[in-house]
């Protein structure tokens, strides 16, 4: 369930736009293979992955039958899609401002990929998707990053407008980003500076904080 107004605002726009979401996909998002990439390293047969803020699925869809796919997002719209996509999934609305549910396990790979845009406390969040991991574990997450002089990214919140209702969105600075990191205890080992998504409404292309992150 949504555990906020922000949130539920959030899951009233992804439960619109899903029926559309995949065909938008291609013009929304600019992530230039970076997800891929990450999987093809960090993922192995029989391994776990936690894919939070799944969506349809899409980043999780093709991996190897044997990888075991666990996916939470707030839309069960959209989650019934991920269902379609690939049935051997597991798929549970939640929202990650809560713990992850211990019954789901711990896995080796976690992506949160374009929903923490949504989060006012990063450091609660991150300690939740850390508490998940396994030992020697990999995660890739983005943050809109704060930066001076970079249009729609110089305060550290602001209301943005949708189709739907309006929503929120959080910008942490890098330097608030590795402080949050660092008190879950996850350790770096790459960061880029890059395009994320595109706001349609706005006519912007958003940038992201992609950080690829380990626990020890």
């Amino acid at each position: 369930m949504a555990s906020n107004p922000n949130e539920q605002r959030v899951r009233q726009v992804y439960e619109e736009i899903a029926p559309s979401y995949e065909a938008l996909f291609p013009a929304l998002h600019r992530y230039e293979d970076r997800v891929e990439r990450f999987l093809a390293e960090a993922t192995a047969p029989h391994c776990r992955v936690l894919d939070v803020g799944c969506g349809p699925g899409l980043l999780t869809r093709d991996l190897e039958a044997s990888v075991e796919v666990v996916g939470l997002d707030l839309s069960p719209e959209m989650l019934e899609r991920a269902r379609l996509g690939r049935p051997s999934g597991q798929w549970h609305v939640h929202s990650y401002h809560q713990p992850i549910p211990p019954e789901l396990g711990r896995f080796d790979v976690l992506l949160a990929i374009g929903c923490l845009d949504f989060c006012a406390n990063l450091p609660l969040v991150l300690s939740h998707l850390a508490a998940t991991l396994k030992p020697g574990g990999r995660m890739l997450f983005t943050v809109l990053e704060r930066r001076p002089g970079l249009d729609g990214h110089e305060v550290p919140r602001r209301q943005v407008r949708t189709a739907g209702p309006s929503v929120w969105l959080s910008f942490p600075s890098f330097e608030e980003t590795s402080r949050a990191l660092v008190g879950t205890g996850l350790l770096p080992r790459g960061y880029t500076h890059a395009p994320g998504w595109v706001h349609l409404v706005e006519q912007r292309t958003m940038h992201f904080g992609w950080w690829d992150v380990t626990k020890p």
